[in-house]
């Protein structure tokens, strides 16, 4: 057995642990999941088949029982066969031969325990059929591993919410993603933000031969959800009332970002908190890449528009605007509730010292506002749309085009956009649920997400005058266009 210093040692380094002591080598996405489980109470990963998924977490299973004392680990998986005859099976196989482990745990169909104690020390193997399958786990340390999890009841994670209170408690969650619905799923999107998240796509991994890959595809499709589901690791086409699917989202941010020595445009958009749990966002977007500057709770309005004016200041320096060249930068900020506040400050702000708040333009926008226009209900539904297209792979031909929209990475900010539902009017206009809706159904505000939309409205620019002699700023509309 490992001495109480390489166990030390070995309890945050698992990759080491799996190099050293089980004798394998783990893929980067492998050695990335084995770092979120030393790391981070909850890890979920989605993939497709064949990507070494199981091999991890039996790799994981034997980790946490030699570097841990007196653990426990409920293992389970929709069926028995998942269970025992791939998970189960991967745990004997690293196991067996092994002179540094052999000795210690021992293994049985149903059960690892370390020597000398089948009771207080193990890992143990349940199927999710059984509504009981992780109820009765009491540990400092515990270690849930749910494998195809897409597949589990819901009423099967209740009691694992409760144990991972518990500061050394983990859960690892893995599977392709076949279902919209249920805990695995919002693990990867409206709880997306309380996760460490993972995706491997089958035509990325090693691991995943071409012919499996180009099998699927001929039979199939690769717009099928079986090429999706198996090979991709993508959940299915989204439900009928999602505007955004979840892949145009995370297409986004997988995509690499070549600034311009020169940018074309640079915006600034705010949504601003109303009240509660409300966050005030703003961001700043660089020709097509999304940034957030600040996120807040409980901010005045003052400060708002401050933390606005020294974003413009910073960017005017960072990328060597002039008003020679016209560099405005529209400020679109939320106008409704409290938001109009901090839309009178900038003016105020422009009109006290145009010379130096030349690069202002202050862009009011209210969501939810009417449009007399002919496919949308209204502003935010509008904008939406907007979003929606410039993260299409594809313009109105059919033509593949390049990326117009670069997201940051932002947890919160993808389960809002893949969340956000839509319907149809009386007239046959498509109308995007409001943040009143959005919270109803028990989602948090979409604060960053209702940022995003402000950043990708067009807006009119100011006559290429400079700054006017009189102080008075150019007004400038919303760019709704019909």
């Amino acid at each position: 057995m490992l001495d109480s210093e390489a166990i030390l040692y070995y309890a945050d380094h698992p990759v080491e642990f799996v190099e050293d002591i089980i004798g394998a080598t783990p893929d980067e996405e492998q050695a990335k999941i084995l770092r979120s489980v030393a790391k981070n109470p909850m890890t979920t990963v989605r993939s497709g088949h064949g990507v070494g998924k199981s091999t991890v977490e039996a790799w994981v299973v034997i980790w946490f029982m030699v570097t841990r004392p007196f653990p426990k680990i409920p293992c389970t998986a929709p069926t028995q066969h998942q269970l025992f005859d791939i998970l189960w099976a991967e745990v004997s196989k690293w196991l067996r031969n092994n002179k540094a482990l052999a000795n210690e745990l021992i293994w049985t169909k149903e059960k690892v325990y370390m020597r000398g104690y089948p009771e207080e020390w193990f890992a143990v193997a349940r199927t999710a059929s059984k509504p009981d399958a992780l109820q009765g786990f009491h540990a400092e340390d515990v270690l849930y591993i749910i494998d195809e999890a897409s597949g589990v009841d819901d009423d099967i994670f209740e009691p694992v919410l409760g144990a991972l209170s518990t500061p050394g408690a983990r859960l690892l969650m893995c599977g392709n993603p076949t279902q919209l619905s249920g805990f695995f799923y919002d693990s990867h999107n409206k709880n997306r933000a309380s996760y460490a998240t993972f995706h491997i796509d089958g035509r990325k991994s090693s691991r995943v031969s071409r012919d499996f890959v180009q099998t699927i595809i001929s039979m199939y499709g690769e717009d099928s959800d079986v090429f999706r589901v198996r090979v991709a690791g993508d959940f299915p086409l989204q439900e009928d009332d999602i505007f955004i699917p979840l892949s145009l989202v995370e297409n986004s941010i997988m995509t690499e970002f070549s600034p311009r020595k020169s940018p074309n445009l640079v915006h600034i958009g705010c949504d601003v908190a109303r009240f509660g749990d409300d966050k005030t966002v703003i961001g700043y977007k660089v020709d097509e890449k999304v940034t957030f500057y600040k996120k807040r709770q409980g901010q005045d309005t003052m400060k708002t528009a401050d933390d606005i004016i020294m974003l413009g200041e910073q960017l005017v320096q960072r990328y060597k605007l002039t008003p020679e060249n016209n560099d405005f930068i529209p400020a679109k900020v939320d106008d409704g509730g409290v938001g109009g506040g901090v839309v009178d400050r900038l003016r105020q702000i422009k009109r006290n010292n145009p010379e130096r708040f030349w690069w202002l333009e202050v862009y009011p926008v209210k969501f939810g506002e009417r449009l007399p226009h002919k496919y949308f209900h209204d502003t935010t539904t509008y904008m939406m749309s907007i979003v929606k297209k410039l993260l299409q792979p594809y313009d109105d031909e059919g033509n593949k085009k390049p990326v117009e929209l670069i997201l940051p990475d932002d947890d919160d900010l993808v389960a809002q956009l893949s969340g956000r539902k839509y319907t149809l009017t009386e007239t046959s206009k498509i109308k995007i649920e409001s943040k009143k809706e959005v919270k109803k159904r028990g989602q948090p505000s979409p604060d960053e997400a209702d940022c995003v939309l402000l950043l990708c409205l067009p807006v009119k620019p100011p006559k290429k005058k400079g700054v006017r002699k009189n102080g008075k700023s150019e007004k400038g509309n919303a760019g709704t266009h019909n």
